[in-house]
């Protein structure tokens, strides 16, 4: 049975994060006062006030300096634990969200140390392939028709493009690129209306075709360049195949973290129907 509980993931879980809650507690700033009425200042917590002031300074402070800022930590805490008495820390909404961020650290703290290899990192990539595909790019010429250009005017234009003519004199004035770099799909998308490299897929590539749709209207258009979206190497992007792992682990076991203390407590919640038609 024990040998059962010391292999549990779950085991593991609180462990670490019993470690964590102790780390926290031994690096707290705030002192362990003899008395209510006694505000004391450890030795270690004042070298930790010292080395801040050097930290952000790049220097030791002066006997002077470091004076000042004990006499500023005596006036903060007084504040705080009259504050703390008088219960202004009750309903307040920003203490009560920097506490839970503070916890929902604590929660996932864990997944930034655990050991990853590559066989994992690897299934993770083809369970979230969208995450980490390289779109397709696209690089192409463009000409925007005017609105009352008919069927006639467009081919005489698309002919004179296809024998040279310049496509940035025969622009109608747009504020548009004549030419497009390589791009990826969803930033000519971003930037011509959504659904726009779809399009340019259909064209064959280095002929003037048209007209195209776009968000700005009518175009003709010459598809210079394409690049089919790729799949890269785990080993071209591990850093960041690694990074997003580790976000996706810290958001699960944050998530388990606070499914384990509300099992703690009995939960009520009123009907949210009732509270709508108070």
């Amino acid at each position: 049975m024990l040998i059962r509980l010391s292999k549990s993931p779950l085991v593991h879980f609180f462990a670490v994060a019993g470690l964590i809650f102790a780390v926290f507690s031994m690096a707290d700033d705030s002192p362990a006062p003899v008395s209510p009425n006694e505000i004391a200042l450890g030795p270690e917590q004042a070298r930790a006030i010292r080395d801040r002031f050097a930290a952000v300074w790049n220097r030791p402070p002066t006997a002077e300096e470091l004076d000042a800022l004990f006499h500023t930590w005596a006036k903060e805490e007084a504040l705080v634990r009259e504050g703390l008495a008088l219960g202004l820390d009750r309903d307040d909404a920003a203490i009560r969200q920097r506490l839970v961020q503070k916890m929902q650290y604590i929660g996932e703290s864990s997944a930034a140390v655990v050991a990853v290899d590559d066989a994992t990192l690897q299934a993770f990539m083809e369970d979230n392939k969208a995450r980490f595909t390289e779109p397709e790019e696209f690089a192409f010429d463009q000409v925007l028709l005017a609105q009352d250009d008919d069927a006639e005017q467009i081919e005489t234009l698309r002919v004179a493009l296809q024998q040279g003519a310049d496509p940035l004199r025969e622009g109608r004035g747009a504020m548009l690129p004549p030419s497009v770099p390589l791009m990826p799909a969803p930033s000519i998308d971003r930037n011509f209306g959504l659904g726009f490299h779809e399009k340019l897929a259909k064209l064959a590539p280095g002929q003037w075709q048209g007209p195209v749709q776009s968000a700005y209207g009518l175009h003709l258009v010459r598809v210079s360049d394409h690049r089919e979206s790729v799949q890269p190497e785990l080993a071209d992007i591990r850093d960041r195949v690694e990074g997003e792992w580790r976000a996706n682990r810290a958001a699960e076991t944050r998530e388990a973290f606070t499914r384990s203390l509300l099992q703690r407590y009995e939960v009520s919640l009123p009907a949210a129907a009732e509270v709508l038609s108070q």
